[in-house]
């Protein structure tokens, strides 16, 4: 349950359940699905997950920066294979370059529909400080998103009340207070205590503003990418 809810970045700000320690730029990527990383055509993920690995492992940061710098260098800028974008986008984020991580992710949405990208596009919004009508507009984006993505999931099945929660999340982070009723009705319709528990903290971090800000100052961002 708790790896199920983990995903909405939303409702949990930056916060992987799964790696609550990592830093910001891990925890972003660990937000999203490792499986099926490697084809042929894209050679750069051994070398990004052994820089990966060795940052895991205790390499001085500058060092992995510096790695990272030049991985980014060896990809062409006008590669649009999927599989090569999602590596260029994770690059991007260790290397706080969220402005060329944004363009990256959109190329990315426009191949392959995906509720929890759209939903990173609002934080790097946020970040990097963008007009309330834009990030207003990105979060509404975000819920339309998971609202496609309700649609094609049962009702009984778990998944249909995480993407439904992102929905509401979305929609309230998008200024429509009403749905902070909408969240809390999720949470009442729970009896397991375990869920409960883990909806009343994405509650929090939704509501508590403090929270969300502190995971966002995390965030690694340079307005310097060159």
């Amino acid at each position: 349950m708790h790896k199920i809810l983990a995903f909405s970045l939303v409702s949990l700000g930056l916060s992987a359940c799964d790696h609550p320690t990592d830093d910001s730029s891990s925890k972003i990527i660990n937000m999203e699905s490792n499986h099926k990383q490697y084809t042929p055509s894209n050679p750069y993920i051994f070398e990004y997950n052994d820089i990966v690995s060795s940052l895991k492992a205790g390499r001085p940061p500058d060092t992995s920066h510096i790695k990272f710098k030049n991985l980014l260098k060896k990809i062409p800028s006008n590669d649009n294979n999927l599989d090569i974008l999602k590596t260029k986008r994770k690059v991007l984020i260790h290397l706080g370059c969220l402005k060329e991580a944004y363009i990256v992710t959109e190329k990315i949405l426009n191949k392959t529909d995906s509720s929890q990208l759209q939903e990173m596009q609002c934080i790097f919004l946020r970040k990097m400080q963008k007009d309330a009508h834009e990030i207003k507009a990105c979060y509404e984006k975000t819920a339309n998103s998971y609202l496609n993505e309700i649609n094609l999931i049962p009702k009984a099945a778990l998944r249909y009340q995480y993407a439904l929660w992102g929905h509401y999340a979305a929609m309230f982070h998008a200024g429509h207070i009403e749905y902070k009723d909408k969240l809390q009705e999720i949470i009442d319709y729970h009896n397991i205590e375990d869920h409960k528990k883990t909806y009343q903290q994405m509650y929090e971090n939704v509501m508590n503003s403090s929270i969300f800000q502190t995971r966002l100052d995390a965030i690694p961002y340079t307005s310097d990418c060159h």
